[in-house]
């Protein structure tokens, strides 16, 4: 089997496939910087959010109706011999 003839390319062309390669580099760093970002604000979000949630909880037990009977309570287990 022989061996394929490649082609040789100039000092240009190869200046030109550098150029590209950073420039594909460059756009995916931007990508991840981009997604990491949007992961951290909805994080934070959430984190709000769900302390809202808990303290808008807290705030409804607290304001419960004192008319309203206690809970029943446990039966309590028999200790077995």
């Amino acid at each position: 089997m022989t061996r394929p003839d490649f082609i040789k390319l100039t000092d240009e062309q190869v200046r030109a496939r550098k150029r590209r390669n950073v420039a594909i580099a460059l756009g995916l760093v931007g990508f991840i910087v981009l997604v990491f970002v949007v992961t951290v604000v909805n994080l934070q979000r959430n984190t709000e959010a769900r302390k809202a949630a808990e303290a808008a909880a807290v705030g409804t037990v607290l304001q419960a109706d004192p008319t309203l009977p206690a809970p029943a309570a446990a039966p309590a287990s028999e200790p077995t011999p």
